[in-house]
């Protein structure tokens, strides 16, 4: 059972009007290429999802790194429990492999990450089974209103997330000891990073999404690959979960190679989702992530990544 992305209504102009005041703080504006860190704070991986402690109101919480949710949102139970009141003014709309919900947001007097208080001041509020999944401990998912508004270091060995001003540079580069690879032809699409993949030879573009445990497979690029329920009728089942009251059963297919940027693996299993719910060709998830180093700009359309210790000119994807 795992967490797959999701698609949160709602979507806050704030983020841009954050990107804006960051680029108009640098000298030059996007001319500047100077690197400014934000903050930064300890990053742990539980059940392959990437959590990080945040405050709101004088208590802490613990928040999944999820690129792939449009807003940040809290669990109801955390919601409830920190005392914080919905204003019926602002509504979200969630949509996913859990169905759809309404909700109405809360009101807080600001989001702590890493020692910086930053101005949020709603966030929304949703079923999210986060404690279903066995030992994971999280409250909600900080997502891409705050995370994409910024560039990301993530830095999965040395466990740690830093946030940087974000840069318009054509040859900006992470400022990394480490070999950082880029991934070519990084597109973005609304609140969405895309990364090109290829998968048994047939190409599309996947949604990169820091909540999903796994890489997973949407139906519309099954179609291009010619599966069907027929071809995945002796495959084995999993149960999606996500926002929302319901679940999705997906099958387990085995393919002979997924390229995902200049990594490689073959003979890989990954889950084919029966219908869209918002994931299109595919979700790559912290199975990518997972050992290595990586960096995101939603302003830049860029990603680089370290090679795992054990690639060999980084062509293998670590399992």
């Amino acid at each position: 059972m795992r967490k797959s992305g999701v698609g949160w209504a709602g979507w806050r102009p704030w983020l841009a009007g954050l990107a804006l005041l960051l680029l108009a703080g640098c000298a030059g504006g996007v001319q500047d290429c100077k690197l400014t860190m934000v903050t930064q704070m300890p990053l742990t991986v539980e059940k392959r999802l990437l959590i990080v402690p945040a405050g709101i109101n004088g208590h802490w919480v613990r928040l999944v790194v999820d690129t792939g949710a449009e807003r940040t949102v809290l669990s109801d139970e955390t919601a409830a429990r920190l005392g914080l009141p919905h204003d019926p003014r602002f509504v979200s709309h969630t949509v996913g492999v859990g169905g759809m919900t309404t909700s109405t947001d809360v009101t807080l007097a600001g989001l702590v990450l890493g020692g910086v208080r930053f101005p949020v001041s709603h966030v929304a509020v949703n079923r999210l089974p986060l404690d279903g999944t066995a030992g994971l401990r999280a409250d909600g998912l900080l997502g891409a209103d705050i995370l994409l508004a910024f560039d990301l270091d993530i830095d999965v060995p040395d466990q740690r997330l830093t946030l940087y001003r974000p840069r318009l540079c054509a040859d900006a580069h992470p400022p990394w000891p480490e070999r950082a690879i880029p991934v070519a032809g990084v597109a973005a699409r609304k609140d969405r990073l895309l990364l090109p993949i290829e998968l048994d030879g047939v190409g599309g573009m996947a949604i990169l999404d820091t909540g999903a445990q796994t890489t997973t497979i949407g139906v519309g690029l099954a179609r291009k690959l010619g599966l069907d329920t027929q071809a995945m009728a002796q495959d084995p089942a999993v149960r999606h979960i996500g926002a929302g009251p319901g679940s999705m059963v997906a099958h387990v297919h085995r393919f002979d190679e997924l390229r995902i940027g200049p990594t490689v693996v073959r003979n890989v299993r990954l889950s084919v989702l029966p219908v869209d719910a918002g994931v299109g060709d595919a979700l790559v998830g912290e199975d990518f992530l997972h050992g290595r180093r990586v960096w995101l700009s939603f302003l830049g359309r860029q990603v680089f990544v370290s090679p795992l210790l054990h690639e060999q000119g980084a062509n293998e994807l670590a399992r």
